[in-house]
């Protein structure tokens, strides 16, 4: 009786999706085609087929996952409409809508559970001839290194001396003494163009020569990075098939080839990203190992000034991060406090000493203000008629221009945020949280929207939204752009990455697809009560926190992290669970 009671709620549930199907693809049809069945059919067997092993826990998670999910799908549904949420008021099908998502939510959560819970994955070794491929020794190191590089090099020839883009011109320019150093950009990166433009200028007197230097040594150094991770991977004994994947995903996912040949900060902070990630693994899971060699501390201390200096958020990443390690592993606060304050003192040593030595000004205060900017904009653009005149002389003090109203673009700061008056903001900040304020408690509604829109492209997998530059910035640096070769095929490659409208293909291009997958290996380890497990998550969410304040809804490079980062959350969930236990398959000592 309770097995038919159970198969009547799956057919109901799976007649519920259908309904929520027929309704997203086209409710001007009548319904009456064949295709629907087999929907219904499809949904019926995949509920049956993973309620099979279905546990309370599991029910829990996946449902709150699920319902997540349909949150977000039916709020950024109605954002990607017009910017408001009066597309989810006014929807006659909102709770067909919402359990629709639901279902799909839980389907898919339950899938990749089943997924991970593979434990019989063959973990052999991979050879060519006597050659070991993906194994932890020092030649198959190399031979990953050289397979990514070589994968790529078809971009730097099509591409060639590489691809900049404004922000890289006055990087360029900062680093050939033209313009003033300004931390806007970090200046770590900043030297490390100079280090190597000025290198190939000095070889061939060519600015084009020193460009395609830094192009070549940053696909050494993302190829490297990503060589890490695969020994990382096999060191902590990831079935094969889950390394060839991953090799296979840093080799010919297309947007690692393309960002291996842009001039940007956020390509090689995407690449340290990884790396603090591996180190926070080890620190948190072989604690006693760990702090027990110098080495292990020292090179901690390294990598995480590396994630202060590559971007200026990655102060935040650290930061944040740092407390709940240490409140995690109390037992050893003896040698975790004296590592973190000398990694916060070195971090403000290096930055007042540098910064005054070559007098390098603070990026603009606006940079971090792209959220209250907007809702103030917003608020002065739908209802600026209400707002009384000392309202309005308020606002116009903090602005360049008398109607803010008319710069506000809902999915970029840009064009407001340039407006601020830097000088009367800096003087008067207690009067613009004031103002803030007001306007919050009469606007409420348009500040959530305001936020959204100007967000929702970082947790909606449906948004559409460029990626990248594929032309040289016009410039009077004498840079300009000669492929090698036509790329014919490498065109055709890129033309996938900007079409949002091919079926599965564009949702490996979707930020909200990896922040997703993110979630559900979360609640993977939350379903294995591996809670120590949850703090390596922190450094990547809290990097995701960060970027839901950035100036552009939906700006891929800003969460290139995540897709550089995703493979290892991914990759040690099919590591066996025996192995966990008592440190077993750590060790970062055979990593350096």
């Amino acid at each position: 009786m309770k097995i038919s009671i159970k198969k009547f709620i799956y057919f109901i549930l799976s007649i519920l999706f259908t309904f929520f199907v027929w309704e997203k693809l086209s409710l001007e049809d009548n319904g009456n085609s064949i295709i629907y069945i087999f929907i219904c059919l499809l949904c019926y067997i995949a509920i049956s087929k993973f309620s099979e092993s279905i546990t309370s826990r599991k029910v829990i998670i996946s449902l709150i996952i699920g319902i997540l999910f349909a949150f977000t799908e039916i709020i950024c549904t109605s954002i990607n409409t017009d910017y408001t949420l009066n597309n989810i008021i006014f929807n006659e099908w909102l709770v067909i809508n919402f359990l629709g998502y639901t279902i799909l939510g839980v389907i898919i959560t339950l899938f990749i559970f089943k997924v991970f819970e593979n434990q019989d994955l063959s973990n052999k070794t991979l050879k060519i001839g006597k050659i070991e491929i993906l194994g932890t020794n020092k030649v198959s190191f190399f031979i990953n290194v050289l397979l990514i590089f070589l994968a790529w090099i078809s971009y730097f020839l099509r591409y060639y001396p590489g691809l900049l883009t404004a922000d890289s011109i006055i990087q360029i320019s900062q680093a050939e003494g033209i313009m003033n150093l300004s931390n806007h950009h970090p200046i770590l990166h900043t030297g490390i163009i100079a280090f190597f433009v000025k290198i190939g200028q000095f070889i061939s007197g060519d600015i084009n020569i020193g460009v395609a230097f830094y192009t070549i040594a940053q696909m050494i150094i993302m190829s490297t990075i990503f060589a890490f991770i695969l020994k990382y991977l096999s060191k902590k004994q990831v079935p094969i098939i889950v390394r060839v994947i991953v090799l296979l995903y840093y080799m010919f996912y297309p947007i690692n080839a393309l960002f291996s040949v842009i001039m940007w900060k956020d390509i090689l902070f995407a690449g340290i990203v990884p790396i603090f990630i591996i180190f926070c693994i080890e620190l948190i899971t072989n604690t006693e190992e760990f702090l027990s060699k110098k080495r292990n501390i020292a090179i901690y201390i390294i990598i995480c000034l590396l994630v202060f200096f590559t971007r200026n958020n990655g102060v935040y990443v650290v930061v944040l991060t740092v407390p709940f390690i240490i409140i995690a592993l109390k037992k050893y606060w003896k040698k975790l406090i004296p590592m973190f304050l000398c990694i916060i003192v070195l971090y403000a040593l290096i930055k007042t000493s540098v910064f005054a030595l070559l007098d390098v000004k603070n990026g603009s205060v606006a940079e971090m203000l792209s959220i209250p900017l907007q809702q103030i904009a917003r608020v002065v653009k739908y209802h600026g008629e209400e707002l009384d005149e000392n309202t309005v002389n308020r606002i116009n003090s903090f602005f360049n221009c008398n109607n803010i109203g008319e710069k506000y673009d809902p999915i970029i700061s840009d064009p407001v945020k340039s407006e601020l008056n830097v000088d009367y903001f800096n003087d008067n900040k207690s009067e613009f949280i004031s103002l803030w304020f007001n306007l919050l408690t009469r606007y409420f509604k348009d500040y959530v929207e305001s936020f959204i829109s100007n967000s929702y492209g970082y947790y909606y997998p449906e948004v559409s939204y460029w990626v990248a530059n594929r032309t040289m910035e016009p410039n009077s640096l004498g840079i300009n752009q000669m492929p090698i070769i036509k790329g014919k095929l490498v065109s055709l490659i890129d033309s996938l990455i900007e079409r949002r409208n091919i079926p599965i293909i564009s949702m490996f291009f979707s930020i909200g697809t990896a922040f997703w997958l993110l979630v559900i290996c979360l609640g993977y380890k939350v379903l294995n009560k591996e809670y120590k497990f949850i703090l390596i998550y922190l450094p990547i969410f809290i990097l995701w926190l960060t970027i839901l304040a950035s100036p552009v809804f939906c700006e891929y490079r800003y969460a290139y992290s995540m897709f550089t980062s995703l493979p290892i959350f991914l990759a040690l969930n099919f590591i066996k669970r025996k192995d966990y236990q008592n440190g077993k398959n750590s060790g970062i000592d055979t990593m350096l």
